[in-house]
C-alpha cells in the first residue's frame, strides 16, 4: 500500500499533466486576461461613428483566489462526468474526503506543509461528523476566514482560531485555542449553534456558543450578516465551495 505522501506526490505529477492539457485546450479557444475574467459585460459607447470603442472597467473586490476561467469548470464535460451541486446546508453530510480537502488547501497556498494540511482536514471531517455539521462547508469557511492559512487579518496563526471567533474588528484579535483540535472543535460547535438545536456531542469549547440563537440559520446564505457583516460573505464562500467540488471531480477523473 502507498502511504499518503507517495499518493500525494503521484497525484501532483498527474495533475500537472492534466493542467497542461487544459491549458492547451483553453489556448485553442482564445486567451484570457485578468480584466476579462473579473469584469462584467459592458455595452460599448462608440464616438461619433469612430471605430474606437471605450470600455469602462469595473472594480471587483474578490481576492484572486476566488477567480478562475469559466471554462475550467467544464473539464467534467471532457471526462463525461456529472458535477453534483455542493450542499450549502449547515447540518448535512460532506462528500469530499480529507485528502482532497488537504490538496485543495495546498493548491491555493503552496506554503502549507502537507502533514499540517492533512491533519487539519482530518480534524474537520472527524469533528464535523461527530456533530452532524457539513464538513465541506466548514472546511471552506476556514479557507475563506484564514485566506487559506495565510492569516493576513487580525487573527494570527498561533491562535488556532480558524473562523475568526471573537474577532470583532478594531484590532480585537479574538479567541485563542490550545491546539488545532480545540480550534477546529470550537468552529464546528459554533456552526452547530446556528444550524441546530440538538445537544453537542463533545465538551463545549466555544465560549461564544451561548450568544447564538440556536437553530436560527439552516444554510450558508444565512451566515451573511450574522457570522460576518460582509454583504458578499456567502457569495465568496459559495464560490470556493463550488471550486472545491469541481477540483474533487477533476481529481476523480485523474485517478481513473
Amino acid at each position: 500500500m502507498l502511504n499518503l505522501s507517495t499518493k500525494f506526490t503521484i497525484w501532483l505529477i498527474i495533475r500537472k499533466k492534466l493542467l497542461l492539457l487544459l491549458a492547451l485546450i483553453l489556448f485553442s479557444m482564445g486567451s484570457y486576461t485578468y480584466s476579462e475574467i473579473t469584469t462584467n459585460p459592458i455595452s460599448p459607447n462608440k464616438l461619433n461613428g469612430s471605430s474606437i470603442v471605450i470600455l469602462k472597467p469595473v472594480s471587483i473586490d474578490f481576492p484572486i483566489y476566488y477567480i478562475t476561467p469559466k471554462d475550467f469548470s467544464n473539464v467534467s464535460a471532457i471526462a463525461n462526468k456529472h458535477i453534483p451541486l455542493p450542499s450549502e446546508k449547515i447540518m448535512d453530510d460532506g462528500i469530499i474526503e480529507s485528502l482532497s480537502l488537504a490538496i485543495f488547501l495546498i493548491d491555493n497556498n503552496p506554503n502549507v506543509e502537507f502533514n499540517y494540511a492533512k491533519n487539519l482536514a482530518d480534524l474537520y471531517v472527524s469533528e464535523a461528523i461527530q456533530e452532524g455539521v457539513n464538513p465541506d462547508l466548514a472546511f471552506i469557511q476556514m479557507c475563506h476566514e484564514t485566506g487559506f492559512l495565510r492569516f493576513n487579518g487580525t487573527v494570527d496563526r498561533s491562535q488556532n482560531n480558524y473562523c475568526g471567533l471573537g474577532a470583532t474588528g478594531n484590532g480585537v484579535k479574538g479567541n485563542t485555542f490550545s491546539d488545532q483540535k480545540e480550534g477546529v472543535r470550537a468552529h464546528i460547535q459554533h456552526l452547530k449553534a446556528y444550524g441546530s438545536t440538538q445537544k453537542l456531542s463533545n465538551k463545549l469549547v466555544d465560549t461564544r456558543f451561548k450568544y447564538v440563537k440556536r437553530g436560527s440559520i439552516d444554510s450558508l446564505s444565512g451566515l451573511t450578516g450574522k457570522w460576518a457583516t460582509d454583504v458578499k460573505y456567502d457569495k465568496k464562500i459559495r464560490s470556493l465551495l463550488h471550486r472545491l467540488h469541481t477540483s474533487h471531480i477533476v481529481g476523480s477523473v485523474v485517478s481513473i
